[in-house]
């Protein structure tokens, strides 16, 4: 072995001796010849390699694509049979939209939306998608529509979202997506309609708590609503009320008592904006310049007329009560009487003392208050209705500066002097 080593040792030192420097370069040329040739085939090694790799994902590719655009083409052929009601059979179903899902709509408006933030028309539309995608899965649990999120897609599209009502709808199974939107959407085929008589003398309290007792909305919104400015722009009739101060209820009086007919979880705008256009209708030109003439505002005669309503046995009762009242305003002081002196409104916005919450019940003191306040009350007591306003207008021709009525049978009794009075006051059984 070690003989072997020395021998190629000898033979180097010989090419080394010998050889020259053309041997040197030759063997480096040599060396990098191998290594040239190495490298190429290292090159051509990893493009073939990447040509494989290439082919591989290119392979990869196309198979998403199709595999994409078949779930595509089925959910867009689908989505579309489910738009155009293709395959659906035909029936009537009812479906039932609740107050808690469409109640987080915020309406995209320009009036509505004017003066808010980006985040905030942002946050708005996210809402209302919310409540499309709500409503679709009930149409779908309906049995109205089969594809919820295409329908959601339609109506983000269409801008219908945020329009949506609250309620109780007959919806055809049969119908398109713009049939569907547009029968939910509206009023005319709602079938929850409750209709409710609204009497003659009702205050607002007891307005509201009767809506509430049918479903309609609740009391404390609809109370709410009655102290808005949004209804001063369409009635003249109500001009006079935003210079005065001192309501409790700035529409007490104008909420006009008749029969209606109400939806279920109705929006408190419509309730009001029924009433009122009702009221508007009733109060026609003719009287209210006849109030004028008097030198009274509109709404100082629908105070009157409401205490009217509220003090008087009937009909034929009001004409002297009203001219129980008149004489009082206006001759009063010669007499030294100063004030109404009016059950009505003794408790006011509450009918009686009962009325009043238990832990304000024997503190309380009402701004309506006749007994104590000189002349009429800032506002109206209850809603009259017209013949409690004609007699406002067209009191009987009178003496008399007192009444009080019999609590068992209603018998009216008037005095011109309060000694007649009290004497009227035992004949009735008060004193």
């Amino acid at each position: 072995m070690n003989d072997e080593k020395e021998k190629q040792q000898k033979d180097d030192e010989s090419l080394n001796s010998f050889s020259g420097d053309a041997a040197v370069r030759a063997e480096a040329a040599r060396e990098a010849g191998e290594e040239k040739r190495s490298k190429q085939a290292h090159k051509r090694r990893n493009y073939q390699k990447r040509k494989e790799n290439r082919r591989f994902f290119r392979l990869i590719w196309w198979a998403m694509i199709i595999i994409v655009s078949a779930v595509v083409a089925k959910y867009m052929l689908t989505g579309m049979n489910d738009l155009l009601a293709i395959g659906r059979s035909s029936a009537t179903v009812t479906v039932e939209i609740p107050e808690s899902v469409t109640e987080k709509e915020v309406s995209m408006s320009q009036d509505n939306i004017q003066g808010l933030s980006f985040q905030q028309i942002s946050a708005a539309k996210q809402s209302n998608q919310e409540v499309t995608r709500q409503i679709a899965q009930i149409l779908k649990k309906a049995g109205v529509i089969n594809e919820p999120d295409f329908f959601c897609l339609y109506s983000k599209i269409r801008k219908a979202d945020g329009s949506y009502r609250n309620g109780s709808f007959e919806v055809k199974t049969d119908l398109d997506y713009e049939g569907i939107i547009n029968t939910i959407q509206s009023t005319v085929n709602r079938k929850d309609i409750v209709k409710v008589t609204v009497p003659e003398g009702l205050n607002a309290m007891e307005l509201g708590a009767l809506l509430e007792q049918n479903g309609i909305c609740k009391q404390e919104d609809f109370l709410k609503e009655l102290n808005t400015d949004a209804f001063d722009s369409s009635y003249t009739m109500i001009n006079d009320l935003n210079g005065v101060s001192g309501k409790y209820y700035k529409l007490e009086g104008y909420l006009f008592p008749d029969t209606y007919q109400f939806y279920q979880n109705e929006d408190v705008q419509n309730i009001v904006q029924k009433m009122l256009q009702n009221a508007n209708s009733q109060f026609t030109q003719q009287l209210q310049d006849e109030a004028k003439n008097q030198g009274y505002t509109w709404d100082q005669i629908i105070t009157l007329a409401s205490i009217i309503q509220a003090e008087s046995a009937n009909e034929e009762d009001m004409y002297n009560v009203s001219s129980v009242l008149h004489n009082r305003l206006n001759s009063g002081k010669s007499l030294n009487i100063y004030t109404l002196d009016c059950d009505s409104t003794k408790y006011y916005p509450y009918r009686t003392k009962d009325d009043i919450p238990e832990d304000q019940r024997d503190t309380y003191l009402s701004n309506y208050n006749t007994y104590q306040l000189r002349g009429l009350p800032a506002g109206a007591v209850c809603n009259p209705g017209l013949k409690a306003i004609q007699a406002a207008l067209q009191p009987n021709k009178t003496s008399y500066y007192y009444f009080c009525h019999n609590q068992t049978t209603g018998q009216a009794y008037y005095a011109s002097t309060y000694a007649e009075h009290q004497a009227n006051l035992r004949t009735a059984g008060l004193l």
